[in-house]
C-alpha cells in the first residue's frame, strides 16, 4: 500500500521544484535521499490530509451553523404566524363577542318594553275589570238598598194598615 499512498501524495499536494533544489546529489547515501524523500512525501500528505480535515470541519460547522440559523428562522417565522392567528382568533372573537352582547342587549331592550306594554295591558285590564265588578257591585248594592227601601216602606206600611185595623178593631171591640 505504500505505492498507493505515494499516489496520493503526489496528487495531493505535488512537488515543488525549490525542493529538489534543495537535495543534495550524493550517490553514497542514495537510501536517505529516497527515505527523506519519502518522508518529505508522507509530511506533505499529512499536512494535506489535516488541511482538507480542517476544511472538511469547516464545512462541518458551517453547514451546521446554516442548519441552526435555518432552524432558528423557521422557528422565528413560526411564531409570528402564530401570534398572527392568536391575534386574528382574538379580534374575531372580541368582535363576536361584541356582537353577541348587542343582540342581547337589544333582545332584553324588546324584551323589557314588550314585557312592560303587557304589564301595562294587564293593569289596564285589571283596573278596567275591578272599576266594572265595582260598578257592578254598586248598581246591584244600590237596587238591593232600593228594593229594601221599598219593601220596609210596604211592608211599613202594611203593618201601619194592619195596625190601624188591629187599633180599630180592638176600640170598636172596646166600646
Amino acid at each position: 500500500m505504500p505505492n498507493e499512498e505515494e499516489t496520493k501524495q503526489k496528487s495531493a499536494a505535488p512537488e515543488t521544484p525549490v525542493e529538489e533544489e534543495q537535495k543534495p546529489a550524493k550517490a553514497a547515501e542514495p537510501t536517505i535521499d529516497l527515505l527523506d524523500e519519502t518522508q518529505q512525501r508522507a509530511a506533505a500528505a499529512y499536512v494535506a490530509y489535516i488541511e482538507a480535515q480542517r476544511q472538511l470541519e469547516r464545512a462541518y460547522k458551517e453547514q451546521e451553523a446554516k442548519a441552526e440559523k435555518n432552524y432558528a428562522a423557521a422557528l422565528e417565522q413560526a411564531r409570528k404566524e402564530s401570534l398572527d392567528a392568536i391575534g386574528s382568533a382574538k379580534k374575531s372573537h372580541d368582535a363576536s363577542l361584541t356582537q353577541a352582547t348587542k343582540t342581547m342587549e337589544d333582545s332584553l331592550a324588546k324584551a323589557r318594553h314588550a314585557f312592560e306594554e303587557n304589564s301595562a295591558q294587564a293593569r289596564k285590564s285589571y283596573e278596567d275589570m275591578v272599576a266594572q265588578s265595582k260598578k257592578q257591585y254598586e248598581d246591584v248594592v244600590t237596587d238591593a238598598m232600593k228594593k229594601r227601601d221599598e219593601v220596609e216602606t210596604k211592608a211599613r206600611q202594611e203593618r201601619a194598615e194592619a195596625m190601624e185595623r188591629t187599633w180599630n178593631v180592638f176600640a170598636k171591640a172596646r166600646r
